[in-house]
C-alpha cells in the first residue's frame, strides 16, 4: 500500500477539482440568463407599444390599492410620477403657474398633487378682481380611492377649497368627458401620465373629446413616458412591461405626436425631460379650428349661425321689420331692439332670442335672473334641489361637508348630537330597554381599553335583557352616565367637537346625506334662499347662464 501521506493529498486535490466544476456551472447559467435578457432588452428597444394596454377594470383595482397605501402608510406623494422640478416646469409652460381666473379640467388627478398646487397658487395670487382664485376646477378620475384621497388632501386647505370645484369618478373616463353635462368648457386641460395607459383607439377618442371641452384658444397639457429607444432604462422598462404590465401601473412609453390631429390641436411646445430614470415627454397644445358652434345644446353653449339667423328672422317678422337685423350688429344694439319690441313678441320667439343672446349679458344680469329664480322657489323645491346636489357628490366630499357643518355648530347642538333628547317617559318598556342597550353598546366601545370596566359594562348589559322594572332599567342609565360616560354638559367645546367628529367618521354615505338634509329641513325658507344666493357666488359663467 502506498504511504498515507501520498494518498491523502491526491484525494483532497480531487475534491477541490470537482467543487470548481460544480461552482462554475451556476456562473454559466447566469451568463446565459444575462445574455437572454440583453437580447430581449435590445429587441424591445424599438418596440412600438402604442397598441398595448391594460384593461380599465384592472387599473381601477390597482389604483384603489395604491391610494390606500399612499394615504395610510407611505405618504401621498410616494407614488408620484415625476419630480417636483418636472411638475413645476409643466405648470410654468402650460400657463398654470398663476392659475387665478383659469378654468381647469384635470384627467387622472391621482392623489391631488397638482390640484393642491393649483389651489395654493390661485389663493396666493388672488386679488380683489379674482378673490375666488380659480374660476373652476373639475377633475375626472378612474379610481374612487384616488378621488377620496384627493378630497381629504384638499380639505386641509379649508372649506373654500371646494368652491367652484367638481370631482367626478367614472369607470369610462373618455365617455364621461364626451357626454357628461357636469363638465363645461375650459381654458386649461391637463392629463399627466394618463394617456400612456390608454389603448391607441381610445387615445384618438379622448383627444377629440378634449377638443370639444377646450375653449377657443384653450390649452391642453399632456405628459407621457417618452419613447426614447436609445435609453437603456426605456428598453428595460419595456421588457418589464411585457412581463408584468400591471406592476408598472399599465403605463408604457408612447410617441404621442403620432396621435395628434393638426385640425384639432396645434403644438405650442414640447420637450423631453431626462432628469429621472425614465424620460418624460410633455406636450403643450392649443385648440385649433373655429369655435364649436355645431349645436346650441353642445358643451360650448353657443348656437350655430343658421339657427341664430332663423331666430332673428322670426323676430323681424313679428316686429314688421323689412329685413332681419344685421348679424354683425353690436350685441348692445340687438338687446336694445329686443327690449323695444318685447311687447309684440310671442313667448316662443322671446325665449329664442334670450337663448341666442344670453351669452352677451353681463354677469350681473345673469346673477339677477338666477336670484329671481331662487325667490320663486318653494321650500320643497329647494330641498329637492339640495338633495340632488348631495346625491351627485362623492362620498369623501360629502363627509367634508358634514365636518364643516359640525365645526359651525354651537355647543348645545353638539351636546344634542352626542346625547339626542329622548322623552323616556313616552317609551314603553321594550323601547326603553332598546334605548339603554344602545347606550351600553356605546359605553363598551368607549371603555374598550379598560378590561375591568369593560367586564362590568358587559355584565350589566346582559342583565338589562332580563329586567322587567322601569326603575331598574333607569338605574342602569344613571350608572352609565356616572361611571362610564362623561356628561356632555361637563365637556369643553373642543371635546364636544372631537367626539362628534369621531362619530361622523363612522357614518355611512346614507347617514351623512341624511344629516345634511335634516339640517336643511330645520332651516326656514328664507334661510334656505340665503344659502342658495350664497352658492350663486361660487358658480362660474356657464353655470350662471344655465340657471338664468
Amino acid at each position: 500500500a502506498p504511504p498515507i501521506d501520498t494518498v491523502l493529498p491526491t484525494r483532497v486535490h480531487g475534491l477541490r477539482s470537482r467543487a470548481s466544476v460544480t461552482m462554475a456551472m451556476p456562473s454559466v447559467a447566469w451568463l446565459l440568463v444575462a445574455l437572454l435578457l440583453a437580447l430581449l432588452v435590445s429587441q424591445n428597444g424599438e418596440l412600438d407599444m402604442s397598441q398595448m394596454s391594460c384593461s380599465s377594470g384592472t387599473l381601477q383595482q390597482l389604483y384603489d390599492v395604491v391610494a390606500l397605501l399612499a394615504r395610510n402608510f407611505l405618504g401621498l406623494d410616494s407614488f408620484a410620477s415625476c419630480s417636483e422640478e418636472v411638475l413645476s416646469d409643466i405648470q410654468e409652460r402650460c400657463g398654470l403657474a398663476a392659475p387665478a381666473g383659469a378654468a381647469v379640467l384635470e384627467l387622472g388627478f391621482g392623489t391631488g398633487r397638482l390640484a393642491e398646487l393649483l389651489f395654493r397658487g390661485a389663493a396666493a395670487e388672488a386679488t380683489a378682481a379674482a378673490a375666488a382664485g380659480m374660476a373652476r376646477y373639475d377633475g375626472v378620475e378612474l379610481s374612487e380611492g384616488m378621488l377620496n384621497t384627493t378630497v381629504h388632501r384638499l380639505a386641509t386647505l379649508g372649506a373654500g377649497a371646494f368652491r367652484r370645484t367638481g370631482f367626478h369618478h367614472s369607470d369610462r373616463p373618455t365617455d364621461f368627458v364626451r357626454e357628461s353635462e357636469a363638465l363645461r368648457q375650459y381654458s386649461h386641460i391637463v392629463a399627466l401620465f394618463v394617456v400612456d395607459a390608454l389603448p391607441a383607439s381610445e387615445i384618438h377618442l379622448l383627444l377629440q373629446a378634449l377638443h370639444v371641452r377646450a375653449k377657443a384658444g384653450g390649452r391642453l397639457c399632456v405628459a407621457v413616458l417618452a419613447d426614447v429607444p436609445e435609453r437603456l432604462s426605456v428598453r428595460l422598462y419595456k421588457t418589464l412591461w411585457r412581463a408584468v404590465p400591471i406592476a408598472l401601473g399599465g403605463r408604457r412609453p408612447i410617441a404621442l405626436q403620432d396621435f395628434l390631429d393638426p385640425q384639432l390641436w396645434t403644438q405650442v411646445t414640447a420637450w423631453v425631460d431626462e432628469r429621472s430614470w425614465l424620460p418624460v415627454e410633455v406636450f403643450v397644445l392649443e385648440r385649433s379650428g373655429e369655435e364649436d358652434t355645431s349645436s346650441g345644446d353642445g358643451p360650448s353653449g353657443q348656437p350655430d349661425r343658421a339657427r341664430r339667423s332663423a331666430v332673428l328672422e322670426r323676430w323681424a317678422a313679428h316686429v314688421l321689420a323689412p329685413v332681419a337685423p344685421d348679424l354683425g350688429a353690436a350685441a348692445q344694439d340687438v338687446r336694445e331692439q329686443a327690449v323695444a319690441s318685447i311687447d309684440s313678441l310671442p313667448l316662443g320667439v322671446l325665449k329664442d332670442i334670450l337663448n341666442v343672446w344670453l351669452t352677451a349679458l353681463p354677469d350681473e344680469g345673469l346673477l339677477g335672473l338666477a336670484q329671481e329664480g331662487i325667490e320663486a322657489m318653494s321650500k320643497e323645491d329647494i330641498l329637492e334641489q339640495q338633495e340632488e346636489m348631495l346625491s351627485a357628490m362623492p362620498t369623501a366630499q360629502l363627509k367634508q361637508e358634514v365636518i364643516a357643518w359640525v365645526k359651525d355648530l354651537d355647543s348645545q347642538s353638539l351636546e344634542e348630537w352626542i346625547v339626542p333628547h329622548v322623552d323616556l317617559d313616552g317609551l314603553n318598556l321594550e323601547e326603553l330597554r332598546s334605548h339603554i342597550d344602545s347606550s351600553f353598546s356605546s359605553a363598551a366601545e368607549f371603555v374598550s381599553g379598560d378590561a375591568e370596566l369593560m367586564a362590568q359594562v358587559l355584565r350589566k348589559q346582559e342583565g338589562l335583557r332580563w329586567m322587567q322594572s322601569r326603575e331598574k332599567i333607569l338605574e342602569l342609565k344613571d350608572w352609565i352616565e356616572k361611571e362610564v360616560l362623561l356628561p356632555p354638559s361637563e365637556m369643553s367645546r373642543e371635546e364636544l367637537e372631537q367626539s362628534v367628529l369621531e362619530d361622523v367618521e363612522r357614518l355611512s354615505r346614507e347617514e351623512l346625506q341624511h344629516e345634511l338634509i335634516g339640517d336643511f329641513e330645520n332651516r326656514t325658507e328664507e334661510d334656505l334662499r340665503a344659502l342658495l344666493r350664497q352658492d350663486l357666488q361660487a358658480l362660474w359663467r356657464e353655470d350662471l347662464e344655465r340657471r338664468a
